[in-house]
């Protein structure tokens, strides 16, 4: 640690918050790089206090440092003064905990969450020493590997990207480590090519259809504890996942169509891992991660036991946006245990019609009762969740979002309850990939911002009501690369070479700098993110199988149009053809009585 400390204080003395860049957080694993026969680093394409909240990292990072033979450390994209202090003394990125370069590693894996990290991951590997272009790498270069929701689509990233990992990455991890030891001293191309026999590998040198993985949530496979922040994270909490999957099939959704099927963790596992993680880190707080947290089968029970165990400690309990379908005046009871915060709900939709629309399942009756239930337990907070901008949708539909918050407070003062206070937030559709929206087209910006207009104007009516709107224009940039070709590539690296750098956050997009180059590369991406697709026609992100149905989807894009519903595949199936396809099936925990 000295030695690393004398080579970059001037470094860490120079910039904005050093404590992101030192690592010996409480709870890293700290394993010896030189005796594991294996080293990956994850990298996470974002700045240092969201990187280390992700869970996603969080498993993974467990999962390698649990085996004997490999090791696995982190790093995350360095803010704007720490990159310019690294180029200009010309030391490279390096790995958190080992403090080696990242170069030094066998395997660089990528959490692809968003499409708006693209360039910085190009960014991180050049300030790593590492060849921007998958066909450039040799054997001295580390094995770059991504996963998460965009990998969905690898096209895009595909000229960058030796590896993608599709569906769960528990096994595939270990399997591509015990698999990379055997045959690491072969030639970089056959190497990459018997790793993408794996199943749920994908290597875009060997294009293949390729199935995505699917894990069954055990206990060993769950941290029960992880490094702790320097400084507080996004998400600075203990986190147990108690779901996988969704079976509400919302048709904008892209995680509740390739996560499936359900999968839900038994309730004393739960309860078990709660307790430890909070024991082993001390957070007073912990999330129980899901998709759909109060679906799980027994959420309430849960909840309460936990409650009992956690009683006088001032742990408190957070739960994802959830069901208002399921939100009942128990649960929200068992949620204000030690303090109150904000009651998280996603109607999606202001109108009965827009809600059948996109598959809700979702009545406006079942919303008002999920917020009376929790005024009158104490809370005075709501925050809500809408998206505009979505197919089929009319002036009225998204009107009606001014109309639910109306009906929620005339509802509250017939009850002589006080009027909470309501934050929206509103963001715009993009259709993404394996949905059956996957092919429809995203409004312009200039449609979006009259629809914006509709509502402000509302506001006097709604005073009780905060309106936060996320971003058109960069909600277009969204849809241009979730649904892109390889083509796209040559862009990403274009906007790379030109500076663009934690494009994530808003602040450092340069929309001109969008425009110029789409115009030197010939390239439309307003006309590609306004485009509606046939849905018989190939797109890019064929060549991933994630079980669906084709016909299926198509039907459901259709049924989407007549306003008509699916009914959960948690009361019935739906016929998607995951289960089927992919010999699988949904697990549920037992009730507990």
């Amino acid at each position: 640690m000295s030695s690393f400390l004398d080579e970059y204080s001037l470094i860490l003395s120079s910039c904005e918050k050093p404590s992101r860049y030192i690592g010996n957080e409480f709870l890293s694993a700290n394993k010896n790089f030189d005796n594991a026969l294996a080293r990956v680093a994850f990298l996470f394409p974002d700045k240092y206090e969201i990187g280390i909240s992700n869970f996603g990292h969080k498993i993974l990072y467990h999962i390698v440092n649990s085996n004997p033979l490999y090791m696995a450390d982190r790093a995350y994209a360095p803010d704007k003064d720490f990159l310019e202090l690294l180029k200009k003394t010309k030391k490279t990125l390096y790995a958190l905990e080992s403090k080696k370069s990242l170069q030094l590693f066998d395997f660089l894996g990528f959490a692809l969450q968003y499409e708006m990290s693209y360039t910085t991951i190009l960014k991180m590997l050049e300030v790593s020493n590492v060849p921007i272009f998958s066909k450039d790498r040799t054997n001295a270069n580390p094995i770059i590997f991504a996963g998460g929701p965009c990998a969905y689509n690898p096209a895009p990233m595909s000229d960058f990207i030796d590896l993608f990992l599709i569906g769960d990455g528990e096994e595939v991890i270990v399997e591509i480590l015990d698999k990379y030891n055997k045959i690491k001293n072969l030639p970089r191309m056959q190497v990459l090519n018997e790793l993408s026999q794996i199943k749920g590998v994908y290597c875009p040198f060997f294009p293949k259809k390729t199935i995505k993985r699917i894990f069954i949530p055990d206990k060993a496979s769950h941290p029960t504890k992880s490094p702790i922040s320097h400084f507080v994270s996004v998400h600075d909490r203990a986190t147990v996942e108690i779901r996988r999957g969704c079976g509400r099939l919302c048709r904008f959704c892209q995680s509740a169509h390739t996560n499936l099927p359900v999968r839900e963790r038994k309730s004393d596992d739960i309860i078990s891992l709660a307790c430890d993680y909070v024991k082993n880190t001390g957070y007073d707080e912990y999330s129980l991660l899901s998709l759909s947290s109060n679906d799980h089968t027994n959420i309430e029970p849960i909840i309460e036991i936990l409650n009992e165990r956690f009683k006088g400690s001032g742990v408190n309990v957070s739960l994802p946006s959830q069901r208002a379908d399921k939100f009942s005046v128990k649960l929200a009871g068992l949620m204000q245990q030690e303090k109150k915060s904000t009651v998280t709900i996603a109607p999606e939709a202001g109108s009965q019609r827009m809600r059948d629309v996109i598959n809700k399942n979702l009545t406006q009756e079942q919303i008002l009762n999920a917020v009376l239930s929790c005024v009158k337990c104490g809370w005075d907070k709501i925050k809500f969740y809408f998206i505009i901008g979505l197919p089929f949708e009319t002036d009225e539909d998204v009107l009606a979002i001014a109309d639910l918050i109306k009906a929620i407070n005339i509802s509250c003062r017939n009850e002589g309850l006080k009027v909470p206070q309501i934050t929206c937030s509103i963001s715009v559709f993009v259709p993404k990939p394996h949905t059956p929206f996957a092919w429809h087209a995203q409004n312009t910006v200039e449609e979006i911002e009259r629809k914006k207009q509709l509502l402000l104007a509302c506001k006097p009516e709604i005073k009780n009501a905060k309106l936060n709107f996320h971003s058109a224009k960069i909600s277009r940039l969204e849809a241009f690369f979730t649904r892109g070709d390889k083509c796209i590539g040559k862009f990403i690296y274009e906007l790379y070479k030109n500076g663009s750098y934690l494009d994530s956050w808003e602040e450092n997009i340069d929309f001109e700098l969008y425009e110029a180059i789409a115009k030197k590369l010939d390239i439309d991406f307003v006309a590609q993110a306004s485009k509606t697709y046939d849905p018989m026609s190939a797109m890019p992100w064929d060549i991933i199988d994630t079980g669906l149905d084709k016909k299926w989807l198509i039907n459901e894009y259709n049924k989407a149009k007549l306003a008509q519903n699916t009914i959960p595949c948690e009361v019935k199936c739906s016929n998607c053809g995951v289960c089927k396809n992919l010999n699988t099936h949904k697990i549920y925990d037992k009730r507990i009585i």
